[in-house]
């Protein structure tokens, strides 16, 4: 039998190992639906309803992102977006419920407070939501609303990952108590929560370069320069893009302001803010795990045209 390294390898094309990498084999509790892990306490059966048959609208604007990604930091950024820059009366997770999450007894009064998939149906418009789905698995039933928009945020690999990695170890449905050299191999083979970091950018990338409903921003370029990206975002999804709005919108939605926000709200989300931040990486890879992680990164991203800024500065 295989070691993990070995699967790893062999499923990325390294090498000869043709076993699947399972993240149950390693402790980590996770669904497997559509051919992409997913949270556990999300059902085939309800997740499969709730991608063929919601009904969107022309003025919906999904969050979408990979896990760990900035999805809460551009959920708060929306809904001060909505009240001119303030706060207003809902937090992000009721002013931009995680739609899947609905769908979850576990995950719905956390994720989509106030909300059922029937009060969703209801919502006043623009509706926005936030998601974690791959470009096949994006909850927009069978006959799609022409005008539905995606914001889609990602960020680089290796914040991801550390991220990913504490996200796993803390919530006790995933159940995870490894390693992290074990996890980052888990995460390389797309044996993680939300499935392959690459399939999912790279499909999204992609669209983007096709699709004017599909705004695709960089974490690291959001954290540089936050004005810009509210610029952006408040213009992609015909929101109050005045200099006014924009700064206020900055100043609430920084690291400090959020935390101080989700407890507010008394949100039991609040511990998905855990750092934030680009580079932190470093202090959890070690040499041997930074080289087979840009191996395999360089390989996967090749042609692509798609680079990130690691924590340095430069664009890889």
């Amino acid at each position: 039998m295989a070691g993990l390294i070995e699967k790893v390898m062999g499923a990325l094309g390294f090498g000869d190992s043709s076993e699947e990498v399972n993240p149950a084999d390693y402790g980590y509790n996770l669904s497997k639906i559509r051919g992409v892990y997913e949270n556990p306490t999300f059902e085939e059966a309800k997740f499969n309803d709730l991608i063929e048959n919601f009904v969107t609208r022309d003025d919906d604007v999904f969050i979408c992102t990979y896990v760990k990604a900035g999805t809460t930091w551009t959920q708060q950024i929306i809904t001060l977006l909505l009240n001119g820059g303030d706060q207003g009366d809902k937090s992000y997770g009721e002013q931009c419920p995680w739609l899947e999450a609905a769908t979850s007894e576990m995950l719905g009064p956390r994720e989509a407070p106030g909300h059922t998939l029937e009060s969703i149906a209801t919502m006043d418009g623009p509706r926005f939501f936030k998601s974690h789905a791959t470009l096949a698995n994006l909850p927009r039933g069978r006959a799609p609303a022409p005008g539905l928009k995606v914001l889609y945020v990602a960020r680089n690999p290796k914040d991801t990952v550390v991220s990913l990695y504490h996200h796993a170890k803390n919530k006790p449905e995933f159940g995870y108590t490894g390693d992290f050299k074990t996890f980052v191999e888990l995460f390389l083979a797309g044996a993680c929560e939300n499935g392959s970091w690459f399939s999912h950018v790279l499909d999204w990338w992609a669209e983007s370069q096709r699709n004017p409903n599909v705004l695709f921003l960089k974490y690291e370029d959001m954290l540089a320069d936050p004005a810009a990206a509210v610029a952006r975002i408040a213009e992609f999804c015909a929101l109050d893009a005045s200099p006014a709005a924009v700064a206020k919108t900055v100043q609430n939605s920084s690291m400090k302001k959020m935390k101080e926000s989700a407890q507010a709200n008394a949100l039991a989300a609040f511990n998905h803010l855990r750092k934030g931040g680009s580079g932190g990486w470093k202090d959890s890879f070690t040499v041997a795990t930074n080289e087979l992680f840009d191996q395999i990164y360089a390989k996967k991203m090749e042609g692509s045209g798609l680079t990130f800024d690691f924590g340095d500065g430069v664009q890889v």
